[in-house]
């Protein structure tokens, strides 16, 4: 093996109770490549293994398979013994999923004993199938540690595992001390005890608070260690208050700590953890073959789809109902819907803060930063959060009820002409969301050089940041052209996923037949709960976008367009930073028919769009002075040819610069990274000018 002068070398301990799957997993992670000798003095096998991830050589130590640290056993004694040496900069600590309060314990025990610990939960692709559903993020919030959902089978979660590791070795995640469980009436003997540890030399090499507790439960090891360096005292004033604990409690102190213990872990473990009654499998075979026809399956799934999406954008926005009712001879009940949407509640509420803002503050840069800049470009992309929650939503039902995995089933034959699997579906409809976890979830998928080719073509799906700024150019068109240019923008957008993909495949040398290893889970009622975690961990990432990134943005475009390349006040933004660069790339929309103050308006707003696409519509409102993108786009003069074509290459080129970061973390390639960029620009420019060329035709 090469030496840590060459590479990095991190430790891995690998610990878990009996049965949960260890060395399958052991297996995977090291490649099976394993070496076995003894553990020194006694009979024990000893598995150790390597792996280079990262640029780091991972050592991977295999621990004998306990329940506890209790060191009863020759097993238990070898494992506490190793982590309690500090060989292992990481901890690897194994939880089965199908039985997650009991085998969790073990989890808890290691984190008393040291902060450097990555859970991973195994069987996690099985869990569903069984009706159990667990929030790993809860659990890693409230213990502080990576929390990685794993199975060594299908070797889904691998790579995301290795990384965890390396970051929590290297310091960039999990704790910085061991977990200090609340033993409540116990604590004042703990506090006790562990004034007494912390004055012994053991004390220097353990944790104090760990040693005090196994001293109150009693552990012979502990006792003799401090015996023979002279600690006779404390061993017994431990002693002493073991004896006052069983008599005041009437139970032993061992008993006592450990169901303390177990109370700890299902106050954590209870709240993220729900299981569903999945019923008979008999119920669901009828569905199953709806689904696995090869015409109505993909019908069905498709039309589902289809019915969440313009159900979420009618209550959103009031498009396309609105729409409709308008061609069908109903003007006042389209102006019904769309006045009682909910983005039209958030934009009267947006428009009443800027009010507020004008009349509560002092006139000055404050007031102008606030009101010009902070609260429209913010407020812009606010105004569609409820579209982000209510796709999130829908989406969590149908995982949760088993139906995605169907609908994954039912596309994989389509979606293998174009060389990738149903597996696919996942991070596609994700990426209708944000491209970002859309990106990452390919790591699921089995096939390595399928996972790069849809890093690399996943952002050509409008996600929904994308959407926001479809549906507000869409907004400046009148009538049925408006539908129709959102209809396009989707129909363009998979058209070009579906043609790159197939392209990158058929340059393959050496081309894999799309493969479809799933589990149909029984279809069962989903659970409110598992649905509200499902939601809020989609919609979160949207909200961090808009609560930092658009913030910042925001106050940047304001300044960029309220002043001149000599930083003085611009009196227009024509006369603004924001103007003299983009002026620059002004020329290259000349093709589509835009000059002047438009195309640098124009350029702005799409250049500021690489950083996030939300904020495409921040900077039209705020260059243009206009409350909304629609009226700004009017105010530009822009004509319907224009507006389809600005809409395409907004939906075709690079979403945001987080996606790209996401795309060369995946790939950990500049060179995928850089060529994704340069196949999305030129696909878009392209698009774009074409676009332009039919609706002027038309």
């Amino acid at each position: 093996m090469a030496g840590e002068n060459e590479e990095r070398v991190i430790h891995v301990a690998v610990v878990g109770q009996p049965n949960v799957g260890k060395s399958t997993l052991f297996n995977v992670l090291t490649g099976r490549n394993v070496h076995v000798a003894n553990w020194p003095g006694v009979t024990v096998e000893k598995h150790e293994g390597y792996r280079r991830h990262r640029g780091r050589l991972l050592h991977f130590v295999d621990l004998p398979g306990i329940y506890g640290f209790s060191a009863s056993t020759l097993e238990e004694l070898i494992a506490r013994n190793y982590i309690l040496s500090g060989g292992a900069d990481v901890v690897l600590v194994l939880v089965d999923s199908l039985a997650p309060e009991r085998t969790m314990y073990l989890a808890l025990q290691t984190l008393e004993i040291t902060p450097r610990v990555v859970i991973a939960f195994t069987k996690s692709d099985i869990a569903h199938s069984h009706g159990i559903h667990i929030h790993h993020d809860a659990i890693a919030r409230r213990l502080g540690v990576p929390v990685i959902p794993v199975s060594a089978v299908k070797e889904m979660g691998i790579e995301e595992l290795l990384d965890a590791i390396i970051d929590v070795a290297e310091g960039r995640a999990g704790r910085r001390e061991p977990l200090r469980i609340d033993y409540r009436e116990l604590e004042p003997y703990v506090r006790e005890a562990e004034k007494l540890v912390s004055k012994t030399r053991l004390a220097e090499r353990l944790p104090a608070r760990w040693i005090a507790v196994r001293l109150l439960e009693g552990d012979d090891n502990l006792e003799e260690l401090l015996r023979r360096e002279g600690a006779e005292d404390v061993v017994k004033a431990i002693h002493s208050m073991r004896i006052d604990i069983e008599n005041i409690f009437r139970t032993r102190p061992e008993e006592l700590f450990s169901r303390k213990r177990f109370q700890y872990l299902y106050s954590i473990v209870s709240p993220a953890v729900v299981r569903v009654e999945t019923g008979v499998r008999e119920r669901s075979e009828r569905i199953d073959r709806l689904f696995s026809h090869p015409v109505a399956g993909p019908v069905l799934s498709t039309m589902i789809l289809l019915a969440v999406f313009l159900t979420v954008f009618t209550i959103n926005t009031g498009f396309p109902l609105n729409i409709l009712l308008h061609e069908a001879g109903m003007p006042g009940a389209a102006e019904w819907v769309e006045e009682h949407s909910l983005g039209a509640y958030l934009e009267e509420g947006v428009d009443a803060l800027i009010d507020a803002a004008n009349a509560s503050l002092p006139e000055g840069f404050i007031r102008d930063i606030v009101a010009g800049g902070i609260i429209p470009g913010v407020g812009a992309v606010l105004i569609f959060l409820p579209l982000i929650i209510l796709v999130a939503f829908f989406l969590a039902v149908l995982e949760d009820a088993g139906l995605a995995p169907r609908i994954a089933l039912s596309l994989h034959p389509i979606l293998s002409r174009i060389g990738v699997s149903g597996h696919a579906v996942f991070p596609i409809t994700l990426s209708l969301g944000c491209n970002v976890p859309g990106v990452m979830a390919a790591r699921a998928t089995p096939s390595a050089r399928e996972r790069i080719r849809l890093a690399m073509t996943l952002p050509f799906i409008p996600c929904q940041a994308r959407l926001v700024v479809i549906l507000a150019v869409a907004s400046a068109l009148r009538g049925i052209e408006g539908l129709l240019i959102v209809i396009l923008a989707y129909i363009v957008a998979f058209l070009v996923f579906a043609g790159v993909n197939k392209i990158l495949y058929m340059l393959e040398e050496e081309r894999e037949e799309p493969e479809l290893l799933l589990e149909l889970p029984p279809l069962h009622r989903p659970s409110a709960k598992v649905v509200w975690w499902l939601t809020w961990d989609a919609a979160k990432h949207f909200l961090a976008k808009a609560g930092s990134i658009i913030f910042l943005l925001s106050i940047l475009i304001w300044f960029i367009v309220s002043y001149t390349p000599g930083l003085s006040p611009a009196a227009s933004p024509r006369d603004s930073i924001a103007a003299a660069v983009a002026r620059v790339f002004a020329p290259l929309l000349a093709p589509i028919g835009l000059e002047g103050d438009p195309a640098w308006i124009t350029a702005f707003a799409l250049l500021i769009g690489f950083v996030a696409k939300e904020a495409v519509i921040g900077a039209l409102t705020i260059a243009t002075g206009k409350p909304s993108a629609a009226e700004a786009i009017r105010s530009m003069g822009l004509g319907d040819a224009q507006v389809a074509a600005l809409t395409i290459f907004t939906t075709l080129y690079v979403p945001c610069l987080a996606t790209l970061a996401v795309i060369y973390q995946e790939t950990r390639s500049l060179k995928i990274a850089l060529t994704t960029i340069a196949v999305m620009m030129s696909v878009a420019y392209v698009s774009m000018i074409l676009a332009y060329l039919l609706f002027t035709i038309i």
